[in-house]
């Protein structure tokens, strides 16, 4: 057999188990290794051993296992060696070829390396250090923004008891007015023994709308407090519950604005990060934050070839279920993709193709089509099938590092050649 050695390393927290195979399937050297300086150079003394004993270097190979791989793929890839990451799914699907149940972490170490000389593996995506980076940015951004949600939802059913009716002078009771208001006024019995100038001049400052508008706000705040002391219930504990929250909701928004910031700081540091989070934008519904999330986790466009192995990227590829005779039809999104991404997707696709207010939709032609399909198909699968038709504009747009161009499926088609023009 022409094979060279190769490693398989089964990643964990703190330690990992790596197995050494000969180029004829013998098992060279076996060992664990502490996630240390120490044990990472005992471990590449073996590799240099392996290198010597047969005259290559030995490829790597280890699952993507959440952040932990990061540190082996980074070391050795510094060390000289080809490291191949593969998705879990993929590599715990062909684990299984021996008929003993054996489920050990040297076992799978060992197993990764057979499955290597299958040459069926497929690598997973190592962002570049920019691309990593805006990834890191964006999901803690959405992370914080669901943080900041959640606090909002607890505030906002709080004050349905004890200060009914705020809701309706400030829709957004986390708002920067609000919770401005909130915190020199936190219940509706501190807000009227206070001096309503007082309460006009924290809302002027918090709004920078004049006083006008505050005088209105102040006014209406008063009157529904006045109704709420009667109807709200009342606790010793008001006061400090909406002052405990109310530090919470500031930090999460000021961690947000600095996130958001810290973005735009990246994009304008890498150019070509940047044109492409430009490209995006030019898409009909898809916003600076939502293209930064989406060009963070599609990372290198030119590892797909196709725009549905994006989708499949994305978890947007339908399952499939055959056997025999048999084949399913009610077949659901694999859905093993990003979150952040399809959640991204999910919101372009809301932007594009809802009208709002009295203006039409964003994207008229994504539009039609998620009216066509809500013909057939429930609200929730048309939503979906526009997500996928959204990827494959997506792709095209970063594939020919082209604008987006709104066309009708006959103008793309008559462009295309597909359709003779008389």
């Amino acid at each position: 057999m022409n094979f060279g050695p190769v490693v398989g390393i089964d990643v964990s927290k703190r330690f990992s188990d790596m197995c050494i195979l000969s180029p004829d399937n013998q098992i060279f050297a076996q060992t664990k290794i502490y996630h240390d300086s120490t044990s990472m150079k005992r471990a590449e003394a073996l590799l240099k051993k392996a290198t010597e004993a047969f005259g290559g270097r030995p490829a790597v190979v280890m699952e993507a296992t959440s952040h932990y791989h990061l540190i082996l793929f980074q070391f050795f890839s510094d060390c000289g060696y080809d490291v191949l990451v593969v998705n879990p799914l993929q590599s715990s699907s062909m684990k299984d070829f021996s008929i003993r149940k054996r489920k050990t972490d040297k076992v799978d170490a060992l197993k990764l390396a057979m499955l290597y000389r299958t040459k069926t593996l497929r690598p997973s995506q190592i962002p570049q250090s920019a691309i990593r980076a805006l990834r890191l940015l964006c999901r803690e951004r959405v992370e914080l923004l669901n943080d900041v949600t959640r606090y909002k939802n607890r505030l906002t059913a709080f004050l349905d008891q004890i200060f009914p009716g705020y809701d309706k002078v400030f829709s957004d009771v986390g708002s920067i007015t609000s919770r401005a208001v909130l915190s020199h006024f936190p219940t509706p019995a501190i807000l009227l023994a206070s001096d309503e100038y007082e309460l006009v001049e924290v809302i002027a400052t918090a709004s920078k709308s004049g006083y006008k508008f505050a005088k209105k706000k102040a006014e209406a705040l008063i009157k529904t407090a006045e109704t709420a002391k009667v109807l709200g219930i009342h606790t010793c504990a008001d006061e400090s519950m909406i002052l405990s929250i109310i530090p919470v909701l500031n930090t999460l928004s000021d961690s947000v604005t600095y996130l958001e910031q810290s973005i735009g700081n990246l994009l304008a540091q890498v150019k070509t990060v940047r044109k492409n989070v430009e490209l995006l934008q030019t898409i009909p519904g898809v916003g600076p934050h939502s293209a930064s999330l989406i060009m963070a986790e599609i990372g290198d466009i030119s590892l797909f070839k196709k725009p549905k192995q994006l989708a499949a990227y994305f978890g947007l590829d339908p399952s499939e279920r055959q056997s025999g005779t048999f084949r399913g039809t009610k077949n659901k999104l694999s859905k093993r993709g990003s979150p952040y991404a399809r959640a991204a997707l999910h919101m372009a696709v809301v932007n594009a193709v809802f009208k709002h207010a009295n203006a039409p939709a964003a994207n008229p032609v994504l539009s039609g089509y998620y009216e066509n399909k809500c013909k057939t198909k429930p609200a929730k699968v048309a939503l979906a099938a526009s997500m996928h038709k959204l990827i494959f504009i997506i792709f095209a747009v970063l594939r020919d590092q082209k604008p987006f161009e709104l066309r009708t499926p006959e103008q793309h088609a008559r462009e295309q050649g597909f359709i003779k023009v008389a």
